[in-house]
């Protein structure tokens, strides 16, 4: 891979992660009337469990699901490819950090 194809996969990535970003921040938020981008996660301090943690447990999954497939070249759950997941932990980051970014702006006031 040159460093052009690299930067291209870089840009088609993040075009990918966004557009999967803004779908299922829909879906596992509440829907289109929910006021907060962050309440499935937040939903964690239920069981008092920090909601980054929690988010980075799931990253965690998504780290294991790239190593089975690394350990065995294939994943059985054949609608989930590995670069899926790869695109989830990258939307894992981004929300991590814009949830510190809140915290820390909460923290501030």
């Amino acid at each position: 891979m040159t460093t052009e194809e690299l930067l291209k996969l870089h840009k088609d990535t993040c075009d990918t992660c966004r557009d999967i970003m803004r779908r299922k921040n829909n879906d596992y938020t509440g829907g289109k009337t929910s006021k907060d981008p962050f309440s499935n996660f937040n939903a964690a301090s239920v069981l008092g469990i920090d909601p980054v943690q929690g988010l980075l447990l799931r990253v965690i999954d998504k780290i294991q699901r790239i190593r089975s497939f690394t350990n065995d070249k294939e994943l059985k759950v054949a609608n989930e490819s590995v670069e899926d997941a790869c695109d989830d932990i990258v939307n894992y980051a981004i929300l991590a950090k814009a949830m510190l970014m809140e915290q820390r702006n909460k923290d501030l006031s």
